[in-house]
């Protein structure tokens, strides 16, 4: 079981990476790609159509990579109903915000993919690329997130089934 459990953090650690990557290109395009219009426009006096489109895909796609990341660290808001020593309590919340995630997520998967095919048929405006490219994103983290949500349910329900038993040390890891 350890191979398994090694294979799986490659992989989660692979895809983080991968997220990462696309993430911080994707905002450091966006930065440029605005402040050159801005630039162009306030000072030059020239209209760059084209910064428009440029400037919302980066600004999606980091958005939704950052997301996956935000999924798999559990950095996402959280409505704490009850105090902390409520601990099975609290751990069958979790899993059933983990039951919700996965609905969402596989909504974002299965409506998202109907979305960018569409988009293969619809030209954005000012580049003449397939909108796709716009939201091919959206299953993409759809898949990520639901991936690192299906490690959390499994991990919580290993805590709940600690707790129920008694045990006071949950391994989390």
């Amino acid at each position: 079981m350890d191979t398994i459990s090694k294979a799986i953090k490659t992989l989660s650690d692979a895809i983080e990476k991968i997220c990462e990557g696309i993430g911080i290109l994707s905002v450091a395009a966006f930065v440029v790609v605005i402040s050159l219009q801005v630039v162009c426009r306030n000072f030059l006096k020239i209209s760059m159509v084209w910064a428009n489109d440029i400037s919302v895909v980066c600004f999606v796609w980091a958005v939704f990579l950052g997301s996956a990341i935000a999924v798999r660290h559990r950095a996402h808001y959280v409505l704490a109903f009850l105090p902390e020593r409520f601990e099975k309590s609290n751990c069958f919340l979790d899993i059933v915000g983990d039951i919700a995630g996965i609905i969402f997520f596989y909504v974002l998967i299965r409506y998202g993919y109907d979305y960018t095919i569409m988009g293969l048929k619809r030209m954005s405006t000012a580049i003449n690329i397939p909108q796709a490219y716009f939201f091919m994103c959206i299953p993409l983290s759809g898949c990520f997130m639901m991936w690192y949500t299906i490690l959390d349910i499994v991990s919580d329900v290993k805590k709940m089934v600690l707790l129920v038993n008694g045990k006071k040390e949950v391994n989390n890891g």
